[in-house]
């Protein structure tokens, strides 16, 4: 790997891994790990699955990559299964490649239709690593700290005539970028109270509501999508991980109402790899494999046994400060009676035994998101690991 760089801001552990399956990836040697945060939480349906990869097979046996001004029908078959999960009708999809331009050509799109010089986003929202979306500067972005809300004796029903709210500049606000769970990788929920509140502000003013389901959608959180916890209507959509199970597409779509303000201000963007049918080809099976199976139910499922075996480790381990989660979506927070060395062991040491999750940098969190496949045994052998570990600290 000398040749490689490595700058995710997570150590290469495993440098020899030839293969996988399911919830398991394989190492030279014959060791498997139990995956149990979904590669980079891009296959809920687990890794090297037939039928996406029979679906990518058959695509680029005709073609891969189409050009701009040609297209191939899977293109419009992707599009429709969307559109349909997310009940945008007469809405349109823009297939990309990556979670972050997804976002940010949401955001560009906003900031074309709107003659409002801010965005609105919460101060921990990750929104991915381009454009104005990664970098979030001062003169385009009011950044809303939410931790307030979430301590506050009327979360529940939220006061409009709240200070904290107030604060909020409404009347230079262009639209609102939701991210409904991750919280850069903390997996924090904001109330629905709140985000209510929000949303019917932006809506009354004109604004638009962009959801980030990069990490919150495809079935993760028990849901198609993490926003539909929270009862409201988005004008536009940005999807990716999940909706290609490994494979790099992403898709942004629009509802008619935006459509309409895009067409009348120009809007365009274009890229080598848009709309390619490759893409969508993967993206299609994964939304059909995903219904035949019933995967939401599975995830539901699966995502109640596991946080209800967690809080048994929790009420026995004093230092495990908290555990959140909705669905397989989860994190592990360790308190202050133990330092980030001994989290880092616990960590490491369930690598040995042959667990992967995701460790926070920097931070005493890990980071739990396995396949929406994974079965009670694999989540008991997971716990189970866990028990030995926390024994030991």
């Amino acid at each position: 790997m000398k040749n490689i760089l490595w700058s995710i801001g997570h150590d290469l552990k495993l440098k020899n891994i030839t293969h996988a399956g399911g919830c398991f990836i394989f190492d030279a040697d014959g060791k498997s790990y139990l995956d149990m945060e979904s590669g980079v939480w891009c296959t809920p349906l687990g890794h090297c699955r037939p039928e996406i990869h029979q679906a990518l097979t058959n695509q680029m046996e005709n073609i891969m990559h189409t050009g701009y001004c040609y297209a191939h029908p899977v293109i419009q078959e992707a599009a429709h299964s969307l559109l349909e999960l997310i009940n945008f009708q007469e809405g349109k999809c823009l297939f990309l490649t990556s979670g972050s331009e997804a976002v940010e050509v949401g955001v560009k799109a906003i900031k074309k239709i709107s003659s409002k010089p801010f965005l609105l986003t919460f101060s921990d929202s990750f929104l991915g690593s381009l454009g104005s979306s990664g970098a979030k500067p001062s003169a385009e972005w009011f950044l809303f700290d939410w931790s307030r809300c979430n301590s506050c004796s009327l979360k529940a029903i939220c006061d409009l005539d709240c200070p904290h709210f107030s604060s909020i500049p409404f009347e230079k606000i262009s639209g609102f970028v939701f991210e409904p769970g991750s919280s850069s990788g903390m997996v924090k929920f904001p109330p629905e109270a709140l985000i209510g509140m929000i949303v019917n502000r932006i809506h009354k003013d004109g604004g638009f509501v962009q959801i980030n389901e990069i990490t919150t959608g495809m079935g993760r959180t028990g849901k198609w999508f993490g926003y539909m916890h929270y009862g409201i209507t988005p004008d536009i959509i940005s999807m990716g991980k999940g909706l290609g199970n490994g494979f790099p597409v992403s898709a942004v779509a629009f509802n008619k109402k935006t459509l309409c303000k895009m067409e009348e201000n120009h809007f365009y963007h274009s890229q080598s790899h848009q709309n390619d049918p490759l893409g969508c080809a993967a993206a299609n099976a994964v939304i059909q494999t995903m219904k035949n199976e019933n995967i939401l139910e599975k995830c539901i499922f699966a995502g109640s046994y596991l946080m209800e075996k967690l809080m048994e480790l929790k009420n026995k381990y004093a230092v495990i400060k908290e555990l959140r989660g909705r669905g397989l979506i989860m994190a592990m927070e360790f308190s202050e009676k133990i330092d980030h060395d001994a989290v880092v062991s616990i960590y490491e040491k369930l690598l040995e035994k042959g667990f992967i999750i995701a460790k926070r940098p920097k931070l005493k969190v890990f980071r739990i998101d396995p396949p929406l496949i994974i079965e009670k045994s694999m989540m008991d052998d997971f716990v189970k690991a866990m028990d030995t570990i926390l024994s030991e600290v």
